[in-house]
């Protein structure tokens, strides 16, 4: 079968990539990876140019925008591609707002919308800092405006209102009167405001938020943030956006976007010429007090020629002076296939082949048929044509696109609309009531979803400090997720945030704890509020902040379903528009992005793949505008391959600590430094390594150093390991010569290898080769009888796999019936045996005609002759690999691997390296491992413990657990991920071929450690896995990392690093080398590694 056949996708499983046409308001705050940069080419280049030429500082007198075009042509997803390319490249702040509200001014309603839409975060392709966040941080960051003492009293200084209003108001008067802001025409108060933001205290950031909403404070509101005049005037609206966007070019040199969208909706209200005029009208006035703003007018082109004609002339020239930019509706065969291509490409995820499978699901004439269509159109034609349903004439396009949702569904739709933006919901100041208000939200999401969602939620108040829930996540998929909920709202000034994250961290423990906060959570810094928030993250902890307009949504959508909920169709548009969903907080908590939807526009995943992903040309996109002096297409550049760009020189991070530098963090790993500012000591708890790690990285990019620097901290604090060696260089720990020290090292790094040489006690072993150290083998270990019926079928699957996979057995009638009989036989022997199952043992049964065997395989050999050709293979098999099978050697047993009970050495640890070289093939190496994991998964049914008392290593991982096959190491390996923890034996997974691992158990490993990879397979593999939990796109990040540098990735935190070297240099040891080292170690009592220092 060709490889195209074999990666070919089914229709059923392409349609639901092609589900949702249509592009959301939630949507536009993420980018989207199905945008194609052709469409609509031209209105993009012209955005761009007007974007460039601002923030170069030439102020153009065109700075208004009209888009228009038919239904279906694609003017929202255009707009969304505009704020992405404006918040990517960092040149503007964009605000939004759709004309579906009724509102008496829209001078107000256009600044309500702007600060709703700087709420969001920030950078399309992360979940990471807001708008209104990053302007703030600008603005107080900047030396030449505010002394990093200032900043750190105003963020940390434990002030009373009135103290703090004093701070904030010399702060602002300081910032004014700089040169910077001489001539600007700026609301003092809103530096003031912004200011109070860094105190990252909800309670503050309330009322900041209404202050900048332009509503009046009541006399307890204006009590906590004194420092703030009271709003008032008729312009107060335009005051306020003046004075952002003039803060928006002076501390960021960015421009302002706004753009209103959906305007044709005003039809819905009556007098839609006299409301069009109003708002057209105002979005002027922004644009003459914003010299640095852009306005953008999104329309039905029938409506904008309705309105047209009752506009003043001088507005038509300006919205016109640009010149109009229609949106052709009819999309090119070209362009049809690159659409469906770019959903296509989403199935990567699964290892599907996008470009066979264009041609393999639709032929070559389907595109030139669908030429001609909108994007809407042309995508609901491909879904209807893979869902089998019939695809109606092209010419009935217009009909069909008009008939859309139920009246009563766009009814609810638009009164819940309206009624969110009428909604002045006061964000309750109690903890215990954002419990409630965050129980009810989930609630609400999983009857959005209840096909796929299941949650339990038990309310929790378990001290006086801190109020949540404990919540229970069951997705369709079997996946289960257990957390304890956390909200911690206090401020971080006086201590009162660090007892609240100090109780999470005690009370947290047994479940995943996540603290979510309405505010930022400050920085890890060496302040007691940050060495907490950086301890409880290194437990394993989850912080998650609830933005102010995630709260007013949940609040808004609860008060409506109240009123709403006996409506007719009220569960079916909840179930269709999901608001809750779109929510990046509910999304994450309960875990959406893991269902699988393919693309939809209400969870993380909505609208776009569940990995965020930065369109190819956008990284190049403003560089090649601004040299080539704006005039060329900024999509005809060439992006080269990751493998084709140079690497960024290290980043000098300074002197890296050995050992942690507190007494308090001695149960730490320390991991390396920070590379962000500061270059902070990275450390790890002990303990989360029971819940696993996996290190990733092309040669050369100091993979195997992090992950013995791992191994030899645990060996000091007496943890013993195992390591699976493939390569012979991890059998360096047994050679005498690199204990030696180095001259002009560092003194502490040299005491401690000394003090990591005479506490361990090295065992190397060598499966295959008799004169080395010798291991042998079983089928299965003793003691299976004493297991659960469910692990005796399970280990007797396993080994029968792995002997099939020895003897060639595939898929041929034949083969599964020999390999049925093996596992039957297996099953028999493991629960009459009470020692260990030999290969004699397993021939002896076939060939003796066991009553129960025979019973048992009656159906599959009636006639006892596969039984008798197997006997023969296992003969031959046995013979062919005589020192596999029948070498003699120590029995293969967990307890002396790590030197417990009889098999400890008084004040040493164990670390035993297993040297797979000597085994030949592939699948020598798969049998002999599968039964060590055999024998890893019994030791862990007997050995439970809630401490780290282990650590496997497994390199190369990708042999063992490879995405494309299923070799007999890979369930076993899959189980004990599974079962290790409840051991304490932590996993750690390496590879330098992360493209051939397989990711479906990633949620097992909390720690990845991902370092500098340049092939491009793995690229789009790590992208899948990982960017929708870490917010990382791995082309972009890890391509260019030095050796030594990683990110950590720890339940959507991530860190990057420079890794500390581990004490000793892993060189390759010659085969003849490693015999000998391992026969020296031979025997615990007989003769012991004498290690050599000077």
């Amino acid at each position: 079968m060709s490889k195209e056949a074999e990666n070919a996708i089914a229709p059923a499983q392409a349609s639901p990539l092609f589900e949702h046409s249509i592009t959301w308001e939630d949507d536009l705050w993420r980018a989207d990876p199905c945008d194609v940069d052709s469409v609509h080419a031209r209105a993009r280049h012209k955005f761009l140019d007007l974007l460039l030429s601002i923030t170069s500082g030439k102020p153009s007198h065109a700075r208004m925008l009209l888009f228009y075009g038919q239904s279906g042509a694609g003017k929202t997803h255009l707009v969304r591609a505009l704020r992405t390319y404006a918040h990517h490249s960092g040149k503007g702040y964009f605000g939004y707002a759709q004309m579906s509200s009724d509102v008496s001014s829209y001078a107000d309603f256009f600044l309500r919308r702007l600060v709703n839409s700087l709420e969001k975060p920030y950078d399309p392709f992360n979940r990471g800092e807001s708008g209104l966040k990053r302007l703030a941080d600008r603005l107080a960051e900047d030396a030449e405006l505010m002394a990093a003492a200032a900043l750190t009293e105003l963020r940390e200084a434990p002030l009373d209102d009135k103290g703090l209003a004093r701070l904030v108001l010399r702060l602002a008067d300081d910032i004014v009167a700089a040169p910077r802001f001489e001539g600007q025409e700026l609301d003092i108060n809103i530096v003031r405001a912004l200011l109070y933001l860094q105190r990252s205290d909800p309670r503050i950031d309330g009322r900041i938020r209404q202050y900048l909403y332009g509503r009046p404070l009541n006399e307890l509101s204006q009590a906590a943030v004194q420092g703030l005049d009271a709003n008032a005037g008729e312009d107060r609206a335009f005051e306020i956006i003046e004075s952002l966007g003039r803060l928006m070019w002076t501390v960021d040199r960015a421009a302002l976007v706004f753009c209103i969208d959906q305007v044709e909706d005003l039809r819905s209200l009556g007098e839609e010429e006299k409301r069009f005029e109003k708002a057209v009208r105002d979005l002027i006035q922004i644009t003459n007090r914003v010299p640095t703003s852009i306005a953008i007018i999104s329309s039905l082109e029938e409506f904008y020629a309705q309105v047209r004609a009752h506009l003043p002339q001088s507005f038509i020239d300006r919205i016109e002076k640009a010149g109009p930019l229609h949106l052709a509706e009819a999309r090119t065969a070209d362009e049809a296939q690159q659409i469906v291509t770019k959903r296509l490409e989403l199935g990567e995820a699964e290892g599907l082949d996008a470009a066979s499978n264009v041609t393999s699901l639709f032929g070559t004439e389907f595109f030139r048929e669908i030429a001609g269509l909108s994007p809407r159109r042309l995508l609901e034609q491909v879904q209807m044509r893979l869902s089998g349903e019939a695809v109606p004439d092209q010419s009935d396009a217009g009909a069909h696109a008009t008939s859309g949702g139920s009246d009563g569904k766009t009814s609810i739709a638009e009164r819940f609309d309206r009624f969110s933006l009428d909604l002045a919901a006061d964000i309750p100041p109690d903890e215990g009531a954002l419990a409630g208000v965050l129980i009810s939200a989930l609630q609400m999401a999983q009857d959005e979803n209840s096909a796929d969602v299941k949650v339990s939620i038990a309310p929790g108040s378990w001290t006086s400090e801190v109020s949540g829930l404990d919540l229970t996540v069951r997705l369709n998929n079997g996946s289960v997720f257990e957390n304890r909920i956390f909200v911690c709202n206090r401020g971080s000034q006086g201590g009162a945030l660090k007892r609240q994250i100090d109780r999470a961290s005690t009370i947290g423990q047994g479940k995943s704890p996540i603290v979510v906060r309405a505010s930022d959570f400050p920085p890890n810094n060496k302040s007691g509020t940050g060495q907490s928030l950086r301890l409880y993250q290194q437990s394993g902890g989850r912080r998650l902040v609830i933005t102010l307009n995630e709260w007013e949504r949940m609040i808004a959508l609860d008060e409506f379903r109240k009123r709403s909920r006996q409506e007719p169709g009220f569960m079916a548009w909840l179930a269709e528009a999901r608001p809750l969903s779109g929510l990046p907080a509910v999304a994450e908590l309960l875990r959406l992005d893991l269902l699988g939807r393919g693309v939809s526009h209400g969870a993380a995943a909505s609208g776009e793949a569940p990995e965020a992903e930065t369109p190819s040309n956008v990284v190049n996109l403003f560089e090649a505008q601004e040299a080539r002096g704006l005039q060329v297409n900024p999509f005809a550049g060439f992006t080269p391959s990751a493998a084709e760009e140079p690497e960024r020189p290290p980043i000098d991070v300074g002197p890296m600590p050995e050992m942690p530098e507190r007494e308090e963090d001695r149960d730490q790993i320390v991991l390396g430094r920070e590379l962000k500012d500061g270059h902070e000591t990275v450390m790890l708890t002990k303990s989360i390594l029971k819940r696993h790690a996996a290190v990733l990285g092309g040669s050369g990019s100091g993979k195997t150093t992090l992950a013995l620097s791992l191994i030899e901290q645990l060996l000091l604090r007496r943890v013993p390991a195992v390591l699976i060696d493939r390569k012979g260089d991890l059998c360096s720990y047994a050679n005498p010569d690199v204990w030696r020290s180095v001259e002009g090292e560092d003194r502490a790094r040299r005491n401690l290898r000394e003090e990591l040489g005479s506490s361990i006690d090295v065992a190397v072993y060598t499966p295959g080769r008799t004169s080395g150290r010798p291991i042998g083998i079983t089928l299965l270990p003793s003691g299976i009888a004493e297991l659960p019926e469910h692990e005796q079928q399970l280990l007797a699957n396993v080994s029968s796999a792995a002997l099939g996979e020895m003897l060639h057995l595939k898929n041929s009638a034949t083969h599964q019936k020999q390999s049925g009989i093996l596992s039957v036989a297996l099953k028999l022997l493991g629960a009459m045996s009470t020692s260990a199952v030999t290969l004699p043992d397993l021939i002896y049964i076939l060939e003796s005609e066991q009553p129960e065997l025979s019973e048992l395989t009656a159906r599959m050999d009636p006639s006892g002759k596969i039984r008798r050709d197997l006997v023969a293979q296992l003969d031959s098999l046995r013979h062919r690999n005589w020192a596999l099978f029948e070498g003699g050697g120590e029995p293969l047993r967990m307890e002396a691997m790590l030197g417990l009970g009889r098999y400890a050495r008084p004040s040493r640890t164990r670390l035993s390296i297993i040297y797979t070289g000597f085994l030949g093939d592939n699948e020598n190496i798969l049998f002999w491992v599968s039964q060590f994991l055999s024998e890893a998964l019994r030791f862990c049914q007997r050995n439970p413990n809630d401490e780290l008392q282990a650590v496997i290593m497994m390199d190369e991982a990708d042999l063992y657990i490879p995405a494309n096959s299923k070799p007999a190491t890979k369930e076993p390996l899959e189980s004990l991920l599974k079962r290790a923890r409840s051991a304490g034996i932590g996993m750690l997974l390496a590879t330098q071929s992360p493209g051939d691992l397989d990711y479906k158990s990633r949620d097992q490993v909390t720690s990845w450690f991902i370092g500098k990879v340049r092939e491009d397979t793995a690229l789009r593999k790590l992208k899948a896995a990982f960017s929708a939990m870490s917010g990382i796109d791995p082309a972009q990040v890890l391509p260019h990392q030095s050796v030594g540098e990683f990110h950590l990735i720890q339940e959507g935190v991530v860190c990057p690093m420079k890794a500390k070297r581990s004490l000793i240099r892993a060189d390759q040891v010659p085969f003849d080398r490693i015999e000998q080292l391992a026969h020296e170690t031979l025997g615990n009592d007989e003769q012991q590694l004498k290690l050599a220092f000077w």
